[in-house]
């Protein structure tokens, strides 16, 4: 195929919010402490603080390079908070031009991806496009479901996590909802693919320009929140600014959506 020009390169930038607004508490992060540098260790010892919740340094690094992106907040965490206690960093977020979607615990019935669509416009005080499945758990009844809840978008598919796959690039229709591959994700990229904190950055930003090259025109890349102050994940405004450099458009996840619903009305 032919390489993609470069007005035409875009990425749709992704954040999953895993973990309820408390976070996983003191002890969990301080078993887990080689993750962290010493002075945000010092700070959960001294101040309670919670590096989980990295929703604004993702903001802070985004707005220093001028770029936007979607968080995909759990209608209900895992301690049984509810979205609603996220509202305000939702409605702020919404305020300055970033999109907010849901990250859906339940798909396989009709009623709890309604209920789950619900809470999360609830705390928005708007309606919402795009989903994002948590652990990627498609089950066969989700898009028909997906599609009479109204949700326009996905971003749920992964067609391989042990490497990098074009498959996993621009974007495919199920059931009349728009699907957009993952094409990476940090915790595939650390796990599965034997990335390093020193190897991550090339490795991606070499690999973006190889697929624009082999002819993808999008490409979907999920960073998790909680990941921006971990070793690893902290190198997110390194990789930020380096994608930058490339003449790439970036998207949310809304953006992207309006962009192929344009493309087939012409």
């Amino acid at each position: 195929m032919k390489p993609t020009p470069k007005s035409q390169r875009k990425l749709i930038l992704t954040h999953d919010v895993d973990w309820p607004f408390r976070g996983p508490g003191k002890a969990h992060v301080l078993a887990r402490q080689d993750r962290f540098s010493p002075e945000i260790i010092q700070k959960v010892q001294t101040e309670d603080f919670n590096p989980y919740f990295g929703v604004p340094r993702v903001r802070e690094i985004e707005e220093k390079f001028g770029v936007k992106s979607t968080f995909f907040f759990r209608p209900v965490y895992d301690d049984g908070c509810e979205v609603g206690e996220y509202s305000q960093t939702i409605r702020d977020l919404l305020a300055h031009g970033w999109e907010v979607g849901l990250h859906a615990n339940n798909t396989a019935m009709q009623q709890d991806v309604d209920r789950e669509k619900a809470l999360i416009e609830k705390a928005a005080g708007t309606q919402i496009d795009g989903c994002r499945i948590h652990c990627l758990k498609i089950c066969d009844n989700t898009y028909p479901n997906f599609a009479k809840a109204g949700i326009k978008y996905d971003s749920s598919i992964s067609f391989d996590k042990h490497r990098i796959d074009s498959r996993n690039t621009g974007h495919l229709t199920r059931n009349g909802v728009v699907v957009f591959p993952i094409t990476f994700m940090d915790a595939y990229l650390f796990t599965y693919m034997g990335q390093t904190e020193e190897t991550i950055v090339p490795f991606i930003v070499k690999t973006v320009d190889q697929l624009y090259e082999s002819g993808a025109e999008i490409q979907t890349l999920l960073w998790h929140d909680n990941a921006v102050m971990m070793r690893g994940g902290r190198v997110y405004p390194q990789l930020i600014e380096q994608l930058i450099s490339r003449d790439i458009t970036f998207l949310t996840g809304r953006q992207a959506f309006k962009q192929v619903q344009e493309a087939t009305q012409r």
